[in-house]
Formats: C-alpha cells, structure tokens, sequence
C-alpha cells in the first residue's frame, strides 16, 4: 500500500493468469484477494469496494464479473463502484475502504 493513500484504504489485486482459471462460487471465494477484501469490507460499516479495471473492453467485462461475484458472496451493488483505468493491462484491483478516501 502506497504511503500517499489514506488510512481507510487496502488494495488487493487478482492477476489476468489467475482470473483465467476455470470459475465458479468455489473458486472465487478461494482467490485470496477477494477473500481478503471481503474480509476487511466486513469489518468497517461505512466502507465501499472500488474495482479498478483495464481500460479496455475485456476489462470492463472482467470487472462487471467480479462485482457479480462479490454480490453472489454478500456485499450489495450500492457498495461497488467499477472504474477504469488500472494501472496495468495484466490484474485487477479491488480498493476496499471509505468512499470519502477514494477521491484522495
């Protein structure tokens, strides 16, 4: 996690190679990434997911995926945001914590 973030926010990544296995409820809830953002996103009332995706169609497809997943393991849609724009072509993000500390 980057010193400049705030307190609130932990970043777990999914990479490309591990989201091309075969998946399915079983499967997603073994990624260690969403099982720890799940996790952490449990803890806090007031936290939020953000899914930052790559900015290509592929991307947006692989981020409206994984928002359905979360929602099969519990969390409700109000509480994902996608958006695009990751910083590499290759993983997926999931940024867990306050809405307020996604705008810093």
């Amino acid at each position: 996690m980057s010193p400049l973030l705030a307190n609130s926010l932990r970043i777990f990544a999914i990479s490309a190679d591990e989201w091309a296995r075969p998946r399915n409820g079983a499967v997603i809830a073994e990624f260690e990434a969403v099982r720890a953002a799940v996790n952490y996103w449990e803890k806090a009332f007031d936290h939020s997911i953000l899914i930052r995706y790559p900015g290509e169609d592929s991307g947006e497809i692989w981020a409206s995926e994984l928002r359905d997943w979360l929602v099969s393991l519990g969390v409700p849609m109000d509480y994902i945001s996608l958006v695009s724009g990751s910083q590499s072509a290759d993983e997926i993000r999931l940024i867990v914590g306050k809405r307020a500390d996604f705008d810093q």
